[in-house]
C-alpha cells in the first residue's frame, strides 16, 4: 500500500481528487496484481480494483483488504464511470497516453466531469527501484548471463538465427523466466548491421559476427543484455568496430551515478566514436531504463537534461553499424549508486570471442 499511499500524496499535492489508473504495469507495480484486463480508480476516501469475473478470484488472493474489489458489468470504462458519478466526484485525471484516442474520447464522454491527463505520474515512482525490485531484477539478469555461456556451446555454423534465438528462449525458461522481456535478437553476417535484427531464417556463416540481444524476466521484472561474437574469423574492420564500441560501454559504465546528466553520459559514451569520426555509424539511443517494461523513462540522449538517481536501473548500449559489412553492440544492466554505480550483468565481453571453426 506504500506505493499507493504515495501515489494519494502526489494527487493531494496536485489537487486532483480521484484517478483512473489503466496502464497494467502501473496496476500491477501500486497494487501487486499480477492478471490483465483490470484497473484502478483512486478516490481520496476509497480505492477501487476493477476486473472483470475472470480476475474475481485471483484478486482476492493478491490484494490487500484495504482494496474494494469491483467486477465489472459493461467494460472497465464504464464501471469507473458509474463509480465516478455514485460519488459526485467533479474532476478525474487518467493515463491519457495508455488509451487510444476514441477510448479516451468515450470516458470523457462518460464521466461528464472535469479530466485531465496524469501521463508519468506513477512512472516517475518506477523509476527508483526498492529492494525487491532490485532483487528481481538481478534474478532476471543472472538468467542472461547463465543464457550467454549457453548458447557459446550451441551456435555453429548451418544453424539458422531462429534456430539459436529458439534455443536461448527455451534455456531461459528453464533457468525460470517467465517469458521474454522482448523479441529476441540474433542478427548475423551483414544483418548484424541491423540494430534490431529480430531472428531469421537466414543460416550463420563461418565469419559472421552475430549479434545477441536477449533479456527474461522475474516476478515481472526485465533484464536486458547484448553480446556480439564472432563465429569463425571475422571482417578485420569488425574486429576494430569491437574495441572501440567496448571503449565506449565501459566509459559509459564507469561514468554513470547519481547525479550526473544524462546528456553529459551520451557525450561520454560517444566520445570514442566522435574521436574517430564513426559516430554516424551509432543510430540509436545509447541506453535506457529497465524494470517492469523493457524500456522505460529515463534515457540516454543527447537531448534529455535528466539528472540520474541512486537505485534506477540502466542499460548501457551503444553500438556501430556498417552496412553491407555488419555491426558490433554490447550492452550491460547497471545500477546506479550514489559513487560508483554496480553493473549487474557479468557475461564475458573483455576481448571479442571468436568461436573456432
Amino acid at each position: 500500500m506504500k506505493r499507493i499511499e504515495r501515489l494519494l500524496k502526489k494527487m493531494s499535492d496536485e489537487h486532483l481528487p480521484a484517478l483512473y489508473v489503466s496502464n497494467p504495469k502501473n496496476v500491477r507495480y501500486l497494487c501487486g496484481f499480477t492478471g490483465e484486463d483490470s484497473a484502478l480508480l483512486l478516490t481520496e476516501n476509497e480505492i477501487y480494483f476493477i476486473t472483470d469475473s475472470r480476475y474475481v478470484e485471483q484478486a482476492r488472493e493478491e490484494l490487500s483488504d484495504l482494496l474494494q474489489i469491483v467486477c465489472w458489468k459493461q467494460s472497465l470504462l464504464d464501471e469507473a464511470a458509474d463509480i465516478i458519478c455514485k460519488h459526485n466526484i467533479q474532476e478525474i485525471g487518467f493515463e491519457g497516453g495508455h488509451l487510444s484516442y476514441s477510448d479516451g474520447e468515450h470516458f470523457k464522454a462518460l464521466v461528464q466531469v472535469k479530466s485531465r491527463t496524469a501521463d508519468g505520474w506513477v512512472e516517475e515512482f518506477r523509476a527508483v527501484k526498492d529492494e525487491d525490485e532490485i532483487r528481481k531484477t538481478i534474478e532476471a539478469v543472472k538468467i542472461v548471463d547463465q543464457t550467454f555461456i549457453h548458447i557459446l556451446n550451441f551456435i555453429r555454423p548451418g544453424l539458422s538465427e531462429k534456430q539459436v534465438a529458439a534455443e536461448m528462449e527455451y534455456f531461459m525458461k528453464q533457468k525460470g523466466s517467465e517469458k521474454t522481456s522482448f523479441e529476441t535478437i540474433v542478427a548475423s553476417g551483414i544483418r548484424s548491421s541491423y540494430p534490431h535484427g529480430e531472428a531469421s531464417d537466414k543460416v550463420i556463416e563461418q565469419g559472421d559476427m552475430v549479434i545477441l540481444d536477449f533479456g527474461a524476466t522475474f516476478q515481472g521484472y526485465a533484464s536486458d543484455i547484448t553480446r556480439t561474437i564472432a563465429v569463425g574469423q571475422p571482417h578485420p574492420r569488425l574486429e576494430e568496430i569491437y574495441d572501440l564500441v567496448l571503449e565506449a560501454e565501459v566509459a559509459g559504465l564507469n561514468a554513470i551515478r547519481h547525479g550526473m546528466i544524462s546528456k553529459e553520459l551520451d557525450s561520454i559514451i560517444r566520445s570514442p566514436f566522435i574521436r574517430e569520426n564513426v559516430n554516424d555509424l551509432f543510430n540509436h539511443g545509447a541506453g535506457h531504463s529497465i524494470g517492469l517494461d523493457i524500456h522505460e523513462a529515463p534515457y540516454i540522449s543527447y537531448r534529455s537534461e535528466y539528472a540520474f538517481v541512486e537505485n534506477t536501473i540502466m542499460t548501457v548500449e551503444p553500438g556501430l553499424y556498417l552496412p553491407g559489412i555488419g555491426g558490433v553492440r554490447i550492452e550491460d544492466d547497471v545500477l546506479v549508486g550514489a559513487g560508483k554505480s554496480r553493473v549487474l550483468t557479468r557475461a564475458p565481453k573483455s576481448d571479442l570471442i571468436v568461436l573456432p571453426f
